[in-house]
């Protein structure tokens, strides 16, 4: 994934966040941006924030935004501060009033799957003493959805190769084979699936819902369900991704970014990385058309470390011990 505002067009940052940041601006705001290498800051100093705050842990994009502001003569407009958002204290906000504006993409340079952006959530928990009554946070909320799919060719990175230009490479597949049956291998990992087509045999599906407007809560959210196979085809995976809400009527997706066409074609943002769940250690491209028509799911996120565990399992997988794996 990469960030919105330094990585794509700063003119569709513009036009997404404008809108729901203008209504949150008033003429004494005081604005604290939490993202890696972001220019969300040179936005709310558009939108005439009196006050705007940006946190960059990393020297390089410290480094690089000092120039950008410089350039563009905002050097004295906006405050840089190179640490841990978690470790903000009153004296680096250099303010008498507390922030009314917090706001993210939210993009971390450290974070492989989607949900790593969570990381956005524990900041505004940790930054919370700062904030002032009836601070907006931007984004409100964020959602994991999934849907299941057929790859045309990604499925082949876990399906044996048997004979290879007349050479027998069993020896190879089963190597392999032995080491996708650890549990730790059998995990969601990050794709760019605009470069890996594929059809949606499944409609999407809201998995889990997290309210940046509230702390990070103490306890689990676990989510439970199935889902139902609409269009046939063999089940390969399932594709997760975040979808990140600024305000109930805007959202911006970092997966699906249109329905799927009546093929079941599907469109995925090409900023950003999805996460794929597939469903059997090796796939084999011989298995038959149709077979289940339900996918069963659990879905933990832990609080207290941040991390998610998952299984998704074909209606006709052996019974086995639910979240099973575990991703980070």
């Amino acid at each position: 994934m990469m960030a919105v505002t330094a990585g794509a067009d700063f003119c569709y940052a513009i036009e997404v966040f404008k809108p729901m940041a203008d209504a949150a601006v008033k003429p004494d705001s005081v604005c604290l941006c939490v993202s890696d290498g972001s220019l969300l800051s040179v936005l709310a100093h558009h939108l005439g924030v009196e006050q705007v705050f940006t946190v960059e842990s990393s020297a390089a994009s410290h480094k690089l935004l000092r120039k950008i502001f410089k350039a563009n003569h905002l050097e004295d407009k906006i405050n840089i501060i190179e640490k841990r958002p978690e470790l903000l204290t009153s004296e680096d906000l250099k303010s008498r009033k507390q922030v009314s504006l917090l706001l993210g993409e939210p993009f971390f340079t450290t974070s492989l799957l989607p949900w790593h952006s969570l990381y956005f959530w524990y900041v505004r928990t940790a930054v919370d003493q700062h904030l002032g009554p009836g601070a907006v946070v931007m984004p409100q909320a964020a959602s994991l959805h999934a849907v299941v799919v057929e790859f045309r060719d990604l499925w082949r990175i876990r399906s044996p190769c048997g004979d290879c230009e007349g050479f027998d490479v069993h020896i190879m597949d089963d190597m392999i084979k032995r080491a996708l049956d650890f549990r730790e291998s059998r995990e969601a990992e990050p794709h760019p699936l605009w470069e890996y087509p594929c059809r949606s045999l499944s409609e999407p599906r809201q998995i889990l819902a997290f309210d940046f407007r509230q702390l990070v809560p103490p306890r689990p959210l676990c989510a439970e369900g199935t889902m139902e196979l609409r269009r046939p085809g063999r089940s390969h995976a399932a594709v997760l991704w975040m979808e990140y809400h600024l305000t109930p009527e805007c959202t911006l997706s970092t997966g699906l970014l249109e329905p799927a066409d009546p093929e079941g074609g599907c469109c995925w943002n090409p900023h950003c990385k999805q996460a794929v769940y597939f469903f059997s250690p090796v796939l084999d491209p011989r298995a038959p058309l149709g077979g289940p028509q339900t996918v069963s799911y659990v879905v933990e996120f832990h609080p207290g470390t941040g991390d998610i565990t998952m299984e998704f399992r074909l209606a006709d997988t052996p019974d086995s011990p639910l979240l099973g794996n575990k991703v980070a």
